[in-house]
């Protein structure tokens, strides 16, 4: 049986709904309708036009979706967690936040209204829309510029884009299939030594707790904390937010999940400049640790999973391993299958693309767009940004048994060298992804501290 995970709201400062994108494939597989002032279909949209009116997220309606390593799973949304999200998107003034394919950022593509479906009579019924109740609904507007003329004759005109999808970060809680729930519910001396291990490593993560956090983490959020006792908050934080600021201010121990949360506070570094006294970016971003205390957390979080991993007899053919190695690279005892296998390859590689942005095309282009993108993301200037490289980040592995197995893959399709293949690609592999990389991109994931040749 899938995996099934329900889509949670469990803190507000970090688990939303970011954007939405314009798809030729809507995950919940419902189109959205179209018309200008020469295609008016209903009377209550008479005089508008280059409009876009459909669900946005249908509750309880179960998509498929699919990990790094290949395998499907199932998530869901309540009709409390939809609520919730389509109120938060409007109050943080998200309605600008249009991208197309989950790719490219939009300009002058606005939601300009949204609502819940709410009983029989709601007007989503008069577009001929049949929606569950619960449904998040939306109509956009396209500007008339030239980029929106394009998006609307080019895309929505001609169908290459048929509907809306969500682009978000939400906590996964799991329903169904949970092998450590199977396994803690099991006899202890039903266990095999490997399934103890998994049980033993879960206790040990639900029970430890870490304080080596940089003192200059703790000094960022007294700093929030100091300057809301005089301002108050206003409308910046939701309790969770406020509670991370005081942990970190006196000290207090932090659980895995908790690290986990502060490194996926990351996503917000782009308004970590704002003053307090002209905004919320600043402010909250301070309450989380500020750049020290983020950047902390991603590479504790790195450190407790690398450890959490049980040690093996031989990670590769001739090596012998000893202690813990990476996750993805516990597939198989042998090489990890994407090295292998081009299809999944190519598959996770899209998936990198996608999620995190993986690019550019051509690195020996000057992309000056994609950099730019990239500098404004990490908050720096486009020459800082372009040092940001797959090449050294914690992710990108090029020790010699995973150059091995990249040169068996390409051997494998008849190429003379693929050792000189592999140089002239400067070919890695990606822990983060699990895909074959080249040294010369970067993505959204990059973290300072590779390349891994050891």
């Amino acid at each position: 049986m899938d995996k099934l995970y329900e889509l949670i709201v469990d803190d507000e400062n970090t688990d939303e709904v970011f954007a939405i994108s314009l798809v030729s494939q809507p995950a919940i597989q419902s189109d959205f309708l179209f018309f200008n002032k020469e295609q008016i279909k209903f009377a209550s949209v008479s005089g508008e036009k280059r409009m876009l009116i459909g669900p946005i997220l249908i509750p309880d309606k179960r998509i498929l979706r699919v990990d790094g390593e290949g395998n499907p799973y199932h998530v869901f949304f309540s009709k409390s967690t939809v609520e919730k999200l389509a109120q938060n998107y409007l109050k943080k003034k998200y309605v600008a936040n249009a991208t197309l394919e989950h790719d490219k950022k939009l300009k002058g593509v606005h939601l300009v209204e949204s609502w819940v479906k709410e009983g029989k009579l709601d007007k989503s019924n008069s577009y001929g829309m049949n929606m569950p109740e619960g449904t998040w609904m939306g109509k956009f507007y396209i500007d008339e510029t030239k980029e929106g003329n394009t998006i609307w004759n080019d895309y929505v005109k001609t169908g290459l884009v048929k509907g809306f999808s969500v682009e978000a970060l939400m906590e996964h809680k799991l329903i169904k299939a949970s092998l450590e729930i199977d396994l803690l519910e099991k006899n202890i001396v039903e266990l095999t030594e490997k399934e103890a291990n998994i049980v033993l490593t879960k206790i040990k993560q639900m029970f430890e707790s870490y304080t080596d956090y940089p003192e200059s983490a703790s000094n960022n959020a007294k700093r929030a904390l100091e300057w809301a006792d005089k301002n108050g908050w206003g409308s910046c934080g939701e309790a969770t937010g406020k509670q991370r600021a005081n942990q970190l201010a006196n000290r207090e121990p932090l659980s895995r999940d908790t690290i986990a949360r502060m490194a996926s506070f990351k996503r917000h570094q782009q308004h970590k400049d704002v003053p307090y006294s002209e905004g919320c970016g600043g402010l909250m971003w301070d309450s989380w640790g500020g750049t020290s205390g983020v950047e902390w957390a991603i590479n504790k979080l790195k450190q407790i999973d690398l450890e959490a991993q049980p040690s093996v007899s031989s990670s590769y053919p001739g090596e012998v391993a000893s202690g813990s190695i990476a996750p993805a690279l516990l597939a198989e005892v042998g090489c990890p299958e994407a090295t292998q296998n081009i299809g999944l390859n190519l598959f996770n590689r899209q998936n990198a693309i996608r999620q995190a942005k993986y690019g550019p095309l051509n690195p020996n282009e000057p992309n000056e767009d994609y950099w730019k993108a990239k500098a404004n993301q990490f908050g720096s200037s486009v020459e800082e940004a372009k040092k940001a490289l797959c090449g050294n980040c914690v992710f990108f592995y090029r020790t010699p048994q995973i150059l091995e197995c990249i040169a068996s893959g390409i051997d494998a399709k008849g190429v003379d060298d693929p050792f000189a293949a592999i140089d002239a690609g400067e070919l890695g592999y990606c822990e983060a992804f699990d895909f074959k990389c080249a040294a010369s991109r970067t993505c959204d994931a990059w973290v300072v501290g590779g390349p891994i040749t050891k």
